[in-house]
């Protein structure tokens, strides 16, 4: 939940000079992290996220998850959401090769983002970081939450 709501607001606060438009593109990910540079690494720490890096957050519950699910004996569908975890973990790479390392033509210099996106951005930021620190809360939360289901 975190991760998702840190990735919509950077998405959010994409405007480059010719797109300031709701809709945005991939194309509008291309080099932001050479026009702001906390926008890019948090987009960065939240996609990591995603994929389930190991020191962040994200796959401290994705590995709560599987291993109650392989300790409850679900061995087909622990099988399913790994391979779904790998096939979905090429395309967050993926994004944040489209960020650092594809270049525009565009000028994109002076990205401006509003107080309440940096706010959100900056909250779930610290709680990724803080959650790698500290996992005993989340790896509890998700280990009730997996028991509930069977």
């Amino acid at each position: 939940m975190l991760t998702g709501l840190c990735i919509w607001s950077v998405v959010l606060s994409l405007n480059t000079k010719t797109n300031t438009e709701k809709s945005k593109t991939l194309l509008d990910l291309g080099s932001v992290s050479h026009s702001n540079v906390l926008l890019g690494f948090t987009a960065l720490l939240a996609l990591f996220s995603l994929a389930g890096v190991p020191p962040l957050a994200g796959f401290f519950a994705k590995l709560e998850i599987f291993v109650s699910a392989l300790g409850s004996s679900l061995y087909f569908a622990s099988f399913i959401a790994i391979l779904s975890s790998v096939v979905s973990s090429f395309y967050y790479i993926r994004l944040v090769k489209t960020m650092y390392f594809e270049k525009r033509e565009e000028d994109t210099s002076g990205i401006s983002i509003t107080h309440s996106c940096s706010l959100t951005m900056a909250l779930c930021s610290f709680f990724l970081v803080y959650l790698f620190i500290n996992p005993n809360f989340l790896l509890l939360l998700t280990q009730k939450m997996v028991l509930c289901l069977f």
